[in-house]
């Protein structure tokens, strides 16, 4: 049976920390899963085997503890949360590294699952307190794999595409190529304006490209809807004969802050136009040239019916 974040939960609140003891959660899985309170109200995910378990470094969010028990001498592996404030996103973590294990046909190849998705998130959590990227944060990521999936189609060179994905990087721009950069924004249908985020956003020696996204949330029965999981997985295929550009794509996402969870999967999104704009040394932008040397930072909005002179078809 597969284990939710809404199962986790009822079980957790079905326990009485004061008591003691732990709840055993899974019995279809290579390794033994159970789930308690450490301390008084501590959740804890703890699993036992009989694999050695090596040292692990815990988080700022767990602590995570192994020892070997001399009942038994099985081995014991606890991830103990420590900020209640995220009770939501350690149960979405426990069903994932749960979850993300259950194809290991040995215990040591499923631990060796559970600790490298464990890392996977401890890096996550030290980024994103809750764990999962906002709608916007989601959106933003849709606009720039769409337009990088058209890139690919148009260029060809897969390698040399990602390569050029340079804003999962910290760059100014999203995307740098020979023949220009792009910034890309992901808005609504009804949308009038843009926001850009910084003096340098624009700000290039080189003409770019302002590139708007379209993109709202959709229903699932929609025809052409989709979800961020839909399209990184369809992304993913067109690059498993590239070993070098797969793992540089899942470097880049990775750096964004996704991961392959199951949220991801659920709301669906549709992309209903895209508009490009040509950005030269006419366009109307604000950049440390052309503002005054006391102002350090800023972002404004742009109106995009009033940039019909710089539309590109």
């Amino acid at each position: 049976m597969k284990i939710t974040p809404e199962i986790l939960e009822k079980q957790w609140s079905s326990i009485r920390y004061m008591d003691g003891g732990f709840l055993q959660i899974d019995t279809e899985h290579p390794l033994e899963w159970h789930i308690g309170y450490q301390s008084i109200s501590q959740r804890t995910l703890l699993l036992i085997c009989d694999e050695e378990i090596s040292a692990i470094d815990s988080s700022k969010s767990m602590i995570v503890s192994r020892r070997r028990r001399e009942s038994d001498n099985r081995w014991t592996l606890s991830f103990e949360l420590l900020r209640n404030e995220q009770q939501g996103v350690f149960a979405i973590l426990c069903c994932d590294v749960i979850e993300h294990s259950r194809p290991a046909t040995t215990e040591a190849e499923a631990l060796k699952l559970v600790i490298s998705r464990y890392k996977q998130w401890s890096k996550l959590l030290e980024t994103q307190r809750n764990g999962l990227m906002d709608e916007h944060r989601r959106k933003g990521l849709l606009g720039e794999l769409l337009f990088l999936e058209q890139r690919i189609a148009s260029v060809g060179s897969i390698l040399a595409a990602i390569q050029g994905w340079v804003g999962a990087d910290g760059a100014d721009q999203d995307f740098i190529y020979p023949d220009g950069w792009f910034e890309i924004k992901s808005t609504g249908a009804s949308a009038v304006s843009v926001t850009i985020s910084s003096l340098e956003q624009l700000d290039c020696a080189d003409e770019g490209e302002l590139v708007i996204k379209r993109i709202d949330k959709a229903a699932p029965e929609k025809a052409g809807a989709f979800s961020l999981n839909d399209v990184v997985r369809k992304m993913s295929s067109m690059l498993i004969g590239d070993a070098e550009a797969f793992d540089l794509f899942r470097a880049k996402l990775s750096i964004y802050g996704y991961m392959d969870l199951q949220e991801y999967s659920e709301q669906k999104y549709f992309c209903s136009s895209t508009q490009r704009y040509l950005v030269d040394n006419s366009f109307p932008k604000l950049t440390k040239a052309n503002v005054p040397a006391q102002v350090s930072s800023l972002h404004y909005e742009l109106d995009l019916p009033s940039l019909a002179d710089w539309r590109k078809e």
